[in-house]
């Protein structure tokens, strides 16, 4: 069975941490993650979930949370971003008190929303006033730190390399922020620039 008549299969695959299997296939993994989903997806939806938070646009949360919903390339990650944002929701209950939290919750128990961990990191960075840019620092290290170390792990791959590894995508992070920044500031964005 051939999925195209090219010998080298150039279709897209899906990306795949399962089939990770070496520090080189590692590698390859993540520069796909970081150009198709880290980039395009997930950066954006945090600093979308921050700005809809800070203004209490309750309903753009969640279309923004139901748009992640429908984008077929996070569905191989639908079970971690969920875990991890259903337990900062957990985690976030001591301040139940804040109307929009409270809200959201509420939602991702009756199956409204779904809790994507952009959307309520967003949501958690706009209610404990953390600086934006500091804040997808945070998101993007806590990723990728999860990311190759779970490879790692698993894969008993070496340490140091994976270190190594881990800080040149850290390095580059702040980079892809201020384009992801940027961005926000353009067409769609420029109302963004009065709340930066």
């Amino acid at each position: 069975m051939r999925d195209t008549p090219s010998s080298n299969n150039t279709g897209p695959q899906p990306i795949d941490i399962e089939a990770v299997g070496d520090l080189r296939g590692l590698r390859l993994f993540l520069d796909r993650y970081e150009q198709e989903i880290l980039r395009p997806v997930e950066l954006p939806a945090v600093l979308s979930a921050y700005w809809f938070a800070n203004r209490g646009q309750f309903r753009e949360l969640l279309q923004l949370d139901a748009g992640l919903s429908a984008n077929a390339a996070l569905m191989p990650f639908a079970d971690a971003s969920l875990s991890v944002g259903r337990e900062q929701l957990r985690l976030l209950k001591p301040m139940y008190d804040q109307r929009m939290v409270q809200r959201f919750r509420k939602c991702v128990v009756a199956g409204e929303a779904r809790g994507w961990s952009p959307v309520v990191f967003g949501i958690f960075l706009s209610i404990h006033s953390v600086p934006v840019r500091e804040g997808l620092v945070q998101f993007g290290t806590r990723l990728w730190s999860g990311l190759v170390n779970g490879a790692r792990e698993s894969r008993r791959l070496p340490e140091g390399e994976c270190t190594e590894l881990l800080g040149e995508y850290l390095d580059r992070l702040p980079g892809w922020i201020e384009e992801v920044v940027a961005e926000s500031m353009g067409e769609e964005g420029a109302r963004l620039a009065a709340v930066s």
